[in-house]
């Protein structure tokens, strides 16, 4: 696995497969998309990418009292070599960067550095300023950067979607044992 600062001018020039989020606890739900991912990069030659945040944005913006990293970032970082990641690219996350439009995102970083053939993203997916990009505005720009995009389903157990904010409140009542059915992996830290 590759790690490529985001604010270099370090570009990724072969066709790449991408997906962005914060992707803690690399739980069941990011694993399935990271598997579509493979899937899609083994079939049309490309690189697998994810670009990520550090520090995690809750941690900036501090929007919610009751948050707390499932995984340390350098944890995040194993287990995405773990799930066969080719590149990894790490935005400092910021207030200034927080305020950033979800097309200025896409058009000014994302697709000036990364040769992009496709974006993979789940259902409920958002990011930019004040969340405002969710998939109708991607499917927008990729419809225009002539990119590909996979919204992958929500993952399930037991006909719960596995996301990380439930993750966190197994965790908050010590229900280890339902935290990593979600999380498809151990705890680091209990």
């Amino acid at each position: 696995m590759n790690f490529i600062p985001f604010n270099t001018e370090q570009k990724i020039l072969e066709p790449s497969v991408i997906t962005v989020g914060s992707f803690d606890g690399v739980h069941l739900g990011h694993q399935a998309l990271f598997e579509e991912m493979n899937l899609y990069a083994k079939k049309h030659n490309c690189k697998t990418v994810v670009i990520t945040f550090n520090p995690h944005p809750q941690e900036v913006l501090q929007n919610k009292p009751d948050f707390f990293l499932i995984n340390s970032f350098d944890q995040i970082l194993q287990l995405l070599e773990k799930y066969h990641i080719d590149v990894v690219s790490v935005i400092p996350f910021s207030k200034e960067f927080s305020q950033k439009k979800p097309e200025l995102f896409i058009k000014e970083d994302i697709l000036t550095k990364i040769n992009v053939k496709a974006i993979f993203m789940g259902p409920n997916h958002h990011f930019g300023k004040h969340r405002e990009g969710d998939a109708n505005t991607l499917t927008r720009l990729c419809k225009e950067n002539n990119i590909e995009l996979v919204i992958t389903p929500e993952h399930k157990i037991d006909g719960v979607e596995v996301r990380s904010t439930l993750i966190r409140k197994y965790l908050t009542q010590k229900d280890w044992h339902y935290a990593e059915k979600l999380m498809g992996h151990n705890i680091y830290n209990r």
